[in-house]
């Protein structure tokens, strides 16, 4: 589906744009927290009702922090192909947790990796992030490959409230080692 064309996407990778979510974006939360392929791991599909709730609190995320799970799209038409962004965590620390939900028809083309590099690198720049935590229910190796592959480290299994259950927990720490641990 496409959204909106825009063309003033506040970060750009090679392939794709980054902007915020605003409330005539519902369809495209629809088609994305809507479908079992996406959201088998945290809990889903999502209802309509836990749909709009889940775009208001990354609005209102974007409002207090400054972060979300931002929607992407290609830059080539525009296509809305997920999200990517970051949730609190231990800010505190200065450490946000980094995740991504993609579209099951751009799964396997190196896209999540792309738009969490650009997230990693954004959140070093401009917000003096410390590091990354990230996290993945234990079936899904997917998201296993994409966190390793970015250079995380397992860290730890913690309680994940959503889903009930202990899941792996992974640490990118700055280039430059300020961060050495998160156990």
């Amino acid at each position: 589906m496409r959204g909106v064309v825009h063309e003033n996407y506040f970060l750009k990778s090679e392939r794709i744009g980054f902007r915020c979510w605003a409330k005539e974006d519902l369809p495209l939360a629809r088609e994305l927290w809507g479908g079992i392929e996406v959201t088998r791991y945290f809990g889903g599909p999502l209802s309509e009702a836990e749909i709009g709730e889940r775009m208001e609190r990354e609005i209102l995320r974007m409002e207090k922090y400054g972060f979300q799970y931002w929607p992407i799209h290609l830059l080539a038409d525009d296509e809305h192909v997920g999200c990517c962004g970051l949730r609190p965590y231990r800010l505190e620390e200065g450490i946000p947790e980094l995740g991504f939900h993609l579209r099951p028809k751009y799964w396997g083309c190196g896209l999540a990796s792309e738009a969490a590099r650009a997230v990693i690198d954004y959140a070093f720049g401009t917000m003096g992030a410390k590091g990354f935590s990230a996290g993945h229910h234990p079936e899904n190796l997917a998201s296993k490959r994409v966190i390793e592959k970015l250079g995380f480290r397992y860290s730890h299994d913690e309680f994940f409230a959503a889903l009930g259950m202990k899941i792996p927990y992974y640490l990118l720490a700055r280039p430059d080692g300020a961060l050495a641990s998160l156990a």
